[in-house]
């Protein structure tokens, strides 16, 4: 069943949002002040409208609260994405994922009860940092303190090594949950495997870990 979603202001990040959820096959509506960014969108999305989404009216006639969650990436304007959220709380609509410009603007989303306050540029930096300190991870997902799934690329020097000779080697209790080959998913959780140069593993563990087996792989 498709899910519905609401973007407000359509920025480089909530059009990358909005389009994103399209491309997953969701209904997707976006509002914006600026006709030529709604035109140049409309026929990417369910559905485009121009109006002010900080606007209580619009918002109502919108019938906001039937979608699954209502995004706010409003650029540069705090007012409109303060008024924006305190009319959707007002609605009903339960999920309200809000863009957050700075530390003030996040204490008050905090107060008018957003569902999560998003940073993007902090984000993106904290993962751009993480991949530059550990070049070998391609990709890397937090599940919660100190606990990850990573990717780790596997290079030339340990092609042909069994995983388990790697994880007895480096004391690691690194769980290995699939291997990606190509475009091939591989499970090679309940068989030993042997590491192929250019696989990509597919890891769990804590940091400390997953430490372990980066200054080998």
């Amino acid at each position: 069943m498709k899910k519905q979603f609401a973007i407000i202001g359509l920025g480089y990040f909530g059009q990358t949002i909005a389009l994103e959820l399209t491309r997953l096959e969701n209904d997707v509506l976006v509002i914006d002040v600026q006709e030529k960014i709604i035109d140049a969108i409309a026929d990417q999305v369910t559905h485009a409208i121009v109006a002010d989404g900080s606007d209580e009216r619009i918002l109502r006639e919108l019938n906001m609260q039937q979608y699954d969650a209502v995004v706010i990436a409003i650029g540069e304007n705090i007012e409109a994405s303060l008024l924006s959220i305190l009319h959707l709380k007002a609605l009903g609509v339960k999920e309200v994922w809000v863009k957050a410009l700075n530390n003030q603007h996040h204490k008050l989303l905090i107060k008018l009860g957003a569902t999560r306050i998003i940073h993007p540029e902090h984000e993106m930096g904290v993962r751009v940092a993480q991949l530059l300190n550990y070049p070998m991870v391609s990709n890397y997902f937090n599940l919660g303190p100190n606990y990850f799934v990573i990717e780790m690329l596997v290079q030339a020097e340990q092609a042909d090594i069994l995983m388990s000779e790697l994880l007895q080697k480096t004391h690691s209790s690194a769980k290995l949950l699939a291997v990606k080959r190509e475009d091939a998913i591989i499970d090679h959780t309940e068989q030993p495997y042997r590491l192929k140069q250019h696989d990509q593993l597919v890891l769990m563990g804590s940091l400390p870990e997953l430490r372990k087996l980066s200054n080998t792989v």
